[in-house]
C-alpha cells in the first residue's frame, strides 16, 4: 500500500482537498473512510462528481480499508477520514500511518478553536493522545501553503487544549 496523505476533513471531498493538497502530494486515488457515508449513495455519487476523472475515488467501511489497501498497493492514494475517531479505529484494525492531517473540524460540533477550521472537543484531545502514543503525529493545516499547526505543542496534559 502506498499512503501518501492521511486527512482528517468533516467537509470530506471539497476545492482544498481536489485542488489544493491532491497535486501536492501527488496522490492518484482518494478513498473517503467511513461506514455511515459507505451506505449513501447520494453522497458517494455527488463525492464522485466532484473528483477530477484521472483520480480514481471510493468510498470504503473502516473495515474493508486495510484489504482495498492491500489491493490497490500500486496506487498513491489519498486517505480521507470525516473524524478522528474513525482514524483512530482504522489505525487500530491494523492500517499504517505515520501522520495525520487535520484540515477541518468545525465549530458546530463544539470544542475549543485551534485554527479558523479546527475545532478541537475533549474526545478529540483524547484521540490525538493516542495517536501520538501510537506512534502518530498529528498536525494541523487547511491548505499545503497553510499556517503549520503542530498538535504535540498544543495539547496539553490534560483534557483540555492549552
Amino acid at each position: 500500500m502506498a499512503i501518501v496523505f492521511a486527512r482528517v476533513d468533516d467537509r470530506l471531498v471539497h476545492g482544498q482537498v481536489v485542488q489544493g493538497w491532491v497535486p501536492f502530494v501527488h496522490a492518484d486515488s482518494i478513498y473517503v473512510v467511513n461506514d455511515d457515508i459507505f451506505l449513501d449513495e447520494g453522497r458517494c455519487r455527488l463525492m464522485r462528481m466532484i473528483v477530477p476523472p484521472d483520480l480514481a475515488f471510493r468510498v470504503v467501511t473502516i473495515d474493508d480499508l486495510g484489504p482495498c489497501l492491500h489491493n490497490d498497493n500500486q496506487k498513491k492514494i489519498f486517505l480521507l477520514f470525516s473524524t478522528l475517531e474513525d482514524v483512530l479505529e482504522a489505525v487500530l484494525e491494523g492500517v499504517s500511518l505515520k501522520n495525520i492531517n487535520v484540515g477541518n473540524l468545525h465549530h458546530p460540533r463544539g470544542g475549543c478553536e485551534v485554527s479558523p477550521s479546527v475545532f478541537l472537543t475533549k474526545s478529540d484531545v483524547r484521540i490525538i493522545k493516542e495517536l501520538f502514543a501510537l506512534g502518530i503525529d498529528v498536525e494541523v493545516r487547511d491548505v499545503p501553503e497553510g499556517r503549520f499547526y503542530d498538535l504535540y505543542q498544543l495539547v496539553g496534559e490534560g483534557d483540555v487544549v492549552r
